[in-house]
């Protein structure tokens, strides 16, 4: 068992750098930026995650950049004062270590390495960062003790996921709600746990108070909290402790939970048709109306555009076109339509940005690679 999950990892790793070319330039907007604005002393990237107001991007060689505001050490680079400008700085990896995934919760990050390992750093008042008893905020990385052979990793406020080269999930961080899907007994977990009930998981995505996960075979997998519908299970559910399949009309390929709101919105591609359910006061759904869905329903206006990928952010979402160009749609308060014409809301998607080869967008922040 244990050749099969490093052989698998291996096979993982190599697809991951094929697939990921290092790329010109990252534009991130929202957060009071209103159009696609490119982040300085970033090279080369191969990767890139928005965290709620933060954001992270991998290089070629395997440096980590990240930017935004510091205050618990979110940027890891060893202080916790905003560095001058608007410019990425170096988080703080031992040397030698190289990132090859990134993960992020609403005030940390996570650098998932070339050995399967996960360093993370930022905020750790609730135990957010997996690291034991420990309670102080890291402003140098530090890795997960007896965590190995990890291919991504995706958080949300104060719970993280990561996955395995074997296609199973461990969990750490709150579970008040059923979030880590651990179950109504465990109400935190402060260490690592595996997750039972589910198995040969290709993607993960997680909200503030809910988790959703996508297996081999198209299905998709929801815990946490449905008081907004963001489970799908119908308005008689209020949380999943563990997981659920939720029945939808074809295999998946995609899945994205919203950030920043308690009550948020999920995305996913069911055969290159677009589905939504969730939180939806703002068109974020992108079916042309403004009620919460507590079953999924066919995201209408998205139809016609051809997406490949989704992603929810708080209360508005963003997406690539097979063109390469990047719509969003629902709120525009601080910028995250990356347009002004879009005024506050938009029901229909706004053209954004183009020539984007990834997209990455949580709470009210959108970042994508050139």
């Amino acid at each position: 068992m244990r050749r099969m999950a490093l052989a698998l990892f291996s096979g993982l790793f190599l697809s991951l750098v094929l697939a990921c070319t290092s790329s010109a330039q990252v534009d991130h907007w929202g957060l009071g930026t209103a159009t696609p604005t490119p982040v300085e002393n970033v090279n080369n990237p191969i990767l890139v995650d928005a965290g709620n107001a933060d954001g992270f991007a991998i290089e070629a060689n395997g440096t980590v950049k990240a930017w935004g505001p510091n205050r618990y050490g979110d940027l890891g680079d060893g202080s916790m004062k905003n560095p001058p400008g608007n410019g990425a700085v170096t988080v703080d990896l031992p040397e030698g270590v190289k990132a090859v995934s990134l993960g992020e919760s609403e005030r940390s990050g996570y650098a998932v390495t070339s050995t399967g390992e996960v360093y993370d750093w930022g905020d750790n008042q609730n135990g957010d960062l997996c690291q034991g008893e420990q309670e102080a905020n890291l402003a140098t990385p530090e890795k997960i003790a007896g965590l190995t052979e990890v291919v991504a990793a995706q958080g949300a406020e104060h719970h993280v996921l990561f996955l395995l080269a074997d296609g199973q999930v461990k969990v750490c961080g709150w579970n008040n709600e059923g979030q880590d899907g651990l179950g109504p007994a465990v109400n935190e977990a402060r260490t690592p746990m595996l997750l039972t009930g589910v198995s040969h998981i290709v993607e993960m995505s997680a909200s503030p108070k809910g988790s959703t996960l996508l297996n081999a075979s198209g299905e998709v997998f929801v815990f946490g909290s449905n008081r907004g519908g963001q489970d799908g299970l119908g308005k008689t559910v209020k949380q999943a402790t563990e997981p659920t399949h939720l029945q939808l009309p074809g295999r998946a390929s995609e899945v994205s939970n919203g950030g920043g709101t308690p009550e948020s919105h999920t995305l996913v591609l069911v055969e290159g048709v677009p589905y939504g359910w969730g939180l939806d006061e703002l068109g974020q759904i992108g079916d042309d109306s403004t009620t919460n869905k507590f079953t999924p329903v066919v995201a209408s206006e998205l139809v016609s555009y051809g997406f490949t990928t989704l992603k929810a952010a708080s209360r508005s979402s963003c997406g690539i076109t097979a063109g390469t160009a990047v719509y969003c749609w629902g709120e525009n308060g601080t910028g995250e339509l990356g347009t002004p014409q879009a005024g506050d809301e938009s029901l229909t998607p706004q053209l954004a940005d183009t020539a984007a080869l990834e997209l990455s967008a949580t709470a009210q922040n959108v970042v994508d690679r050139h």
